[in-house]
């Protein structure tokens, strides 16, 4: 009996220490989302019915202001603008590879949250991000934080992730979880020209 006992308890501090180290390296994955492009890692820490918490590493960014208007025509040239960084106008002339997610800050409660900016992601492999040469990017790092995220599919334009964020804040009041309401990000991980299977998210930073 003290035999049989001892084996179980062997076998299940082999499959504890299985788990554990199953855990941290699904931890250390790119998420599925970001397919073969490099993107922030996160822990996910809890999902609800209809959005989820993740605690997101420190992360560094390469951001450029933004003005938004009816025909997207500021969005091209924030995009542009970043593009042109990343495809070597900077201090080094190095070429960056295209990351994802393409992040907008959208301040909700003017002027106390600023004005709306437009960042990509600066990849892992680039450990010193050289300096922008236009003096309209400059390169923002983000400290660990923990983040509510709501996804959805489609082909989303504004309206659709103001809804989406509106819903998010309306469900997070519910729950009485605390967040930052001044701002939100509207995250984009796909291409324009790609039509379907498309991944978006809106975030709001948990208090």
């Amino acid at each position: 009996m003290e035999m049989r006992r001892r084996l179980l308890l062997g076998l299940l501090s082999v499959l504890g220490i299985a788990v554990q180290a199953s855990d941290v390296s699904s931890q250390n994955q790119v998420p599925p989302f970001c397919r073969k492009s490099d993107c922030p890692k996160y822990l996910l820490v809890k999902e609800y019915d209809d959005f989820e918490l993740r605690q997101y590493e420190e992360t560094r960014w390469v951001t450029t202001s933004l003005k938004q208007d009816m025909f997207g025509i500021g969005m091209m040239t924030s995009f542009n603008r970043l593009f042109k960084y990343i495809s070597g106008n900077n201090a080094e002339g190095l070429k960056i590879n295209m990351t994802v997610p393409v992040i907008i800050y959208v301040p909700l409660n003017q002027p106390l949250a600023g004005n709306a900016t437009m960042s990509f992601f600066v990849p892992h492999e680039v450990e010193n991000a050289p300096k922008p040469t236009n003096p309209d990017v400059y390169l923002d790092t983000y400290p660990a934080a923990s983040v509510y995220v709501k996804t959805f599919g489609g082909y989303a334009l504004n309206k659709a992730y103001g809804d989406q964020a509106k819903a998010l804040a309306e469900n997070l009041r519910l729950l009485g979880l605390q967040f930052d309401d001044t701002y939100f990000f509207r995250v984009g991980y796909n291409a324009p020209f790609e039509l379907f299977d498309r991944h978006n998210e809106v975030w709001y930073m948990a208090k």
